[in-house]
């Protein structure tokens, strides 16, 4: 019997709103982290992959895929020309590195990298330690951070064409050191159990997905679809399964069954084909008709389109998306793209900060290993996101234009307020300082005095523009 009450049980005459309970005392608050992802699940079903979800595959993808697609790589900046050139440096190397640990993050919810310098190749690494080999995540109580994170790994590697080896390593990361423990078979390169000093300082950083305030673990995009999903491939396969099983019948109405065998060619009723009989005799009293599997998958079919509609909704990303055809005009698109664009924000935003203790670690590691000091002071940037086509753009520039212009004419608005509504829509391209803004408008006031006026009028300033004129 299950302890949770039927808080949705209309016959109970309790007056208390669902969403509210008696108060608890003590608050049970769990400081472990201790759910982890289904990768096996996560995994198969983002390949199509797992069994029994498989005729569901396909719409697993484009919750994931999509936004990555949209979302491109982080541009890390700093003020020092040499240690911006060694970030160009970083963020070519790992470019497709960073596309996979989108696709993890929002796959599984959580994935932990952790940047190390290799003494064996001379090269600068990020491991991608899997959400499901975290086992232990230790935080302070006084402040929540975390200051331990414990991961338990079973490796299997081949030796040769004929054997491999497999063996348990358990790390412990602190920001000083980092303890590994082998036991089982010994790997390759002789690996030994010891303790070394974690170099970068940091521990592996967690990028979540949609994690809560409290938590360091985050949340699959699969979790609030998953069970739509699992009903969308049962559904499936009870169609497919009925319409491969109901084939053309035959009905038969004879007054003797064996005088109607014979007198269409059969020595018994198992020679009969359906698909491969054209023609059946019948005599008086006797008739032939054929059954078709009509209207038997339509409930099915309703059943699905109802499915795929409720999991589009539950993805969060647009209907156009998933390839399904927009109704109405091109504004219903770009509105759809409008919510592609805040939804990649988002995720974006999610990432800037893990991006940020990253690339400070990475350089950290690098300084250390070119014995020089570099900068830690990044700042994680993100390309520009563009939601309207060209025709729309240039729609929305004429409009502003002769808005601004009727504006100008009637004096009803400010150089200052001119500038920022001018910022606020075309922020790329306002690269002045308002200061430089008031000035340009009015060298632009004089040059259209110039193309106004005569040429005898203009003979001193043959371009229009006066370079030594800052008013």
């Amino acid at each position: 019997m299950s302890l949770i009450p039927n808080i949705f049980n209309w016959r109970n005459t309790r007056k208390e709103n669902p969403t509210r309970q008696s108060k608890r005392n003590p608050n049970s608050i769990d400081f472990t982290d201790s759910m982890q992802c289904n990768s096996a699940l996560t995994f198969g079903l983002y390949h199509n992959q797992y069994t029994g979800m498989k005729l569901a595959g396909a719409l697993a993808f484009a919750p994931i895929a999509v936004p990555v697609w949209f979302m491109g790589l982080p541009i890390p900046e700093t003020a020092n020309e040499a240690d911006q050139q060694l970030l160009r440096n970083i963020t070519e190397q790992f470019s497709t590195f960073m596309e996979q640990l989108h696709v993890a993050c929002h796959r599984d919810g959580t994935v932990w990298i952790w940047p190390f310098f290799s003494a064996i190749d001379g090269l600068l690494h990020w491991e991608m330690i899997p959400d499901a080999s975290v086992v232990g995540i230790v935080h302070s109580v006084q402040t929540c951070n975390v200051i331990r994170i414990i991961t338990n790994e079973e490796l299997t590697v081949t030796l040769d064409d004929e054997r491999t080896a497999t063996a348990n390593r358990r790390r412990e990361f602190t920001r000083e050191k980092v303890t590994e423990t082998w036991t089982g078979q010994k790997l390759p390169e002789n690996l030994t159990s010891g303790t070394m000093r974690n170099m970068s300082g940091e521990l592996p950083i967690a990028f979540a997905n949609n994690a809560e305030a409290m938590a360091t673990r985050g949340h699959s995009e699969y979790e609030r679809i998953i069970y739509d999903l699992k009903d969308y491939h049962d559904i499936d396969m009870m169609q497919s399964a009925t319409l491969a099983k109901f084939n053309t019948k035959m009905i038969s109405t004879v007054k003797n069954a064996d005088e109607y065998l014979k007198n269409n060619g059969y020595a018994d009723i198992s020679e009969i084909n359906v698909a491969s009989s054209d023609f059946f005799m019948n005599v008086e009293g006797e008739k032939t008709e054929l059954l078709f599997p009509t209207n038997a998958y339509q409930a099915y079919e309703s059943a699905l389109k109802r499915k795929f509609r409720k999991i589009v909704e539950g993805s969060g990303i647009p209907e156009i998306c998933w390839g399904i055809k927009v109704e109405g005009n091109l504004a219903s698109a770009e509105a759809q793209m409008g919510l592609l664009v805040q939804f990649v924000k988002d995720k974006r935003e999610q990432k800037t900060k893990p991006y940020q203790r990253l690339f400070a670690a990475s350089m950290r590691l690098m300084g250390i290993v070119a014995m020089q000091p570099v900068s830690s002071d990044i700042v994680i940037k993100w390309g520009a996101l563009d939601e309207l086509s060209a025709k729309t753009k240039a729609e929305v520039f004429k409009a502003f234009a002769e808005g601004v212009a009727a504006l100008i004419n009637s004096a009803g608005v400010t150089k200052e307020q001119l500038y920022h509504l001018w910022d606020s829509l075309y922020p790329d391209t306002t690269r002045e300082t308002m200061d430089e803004f008031i000035v340009g408008i009015g060298r632009m006031g004089k040059h259209k005095q110039w193309k106004d006026a005569s040429y005898v009028e203009v003979m001193d300033d043959p371009t229009g523009f006066d370079d030594n004129d800052e008013s």
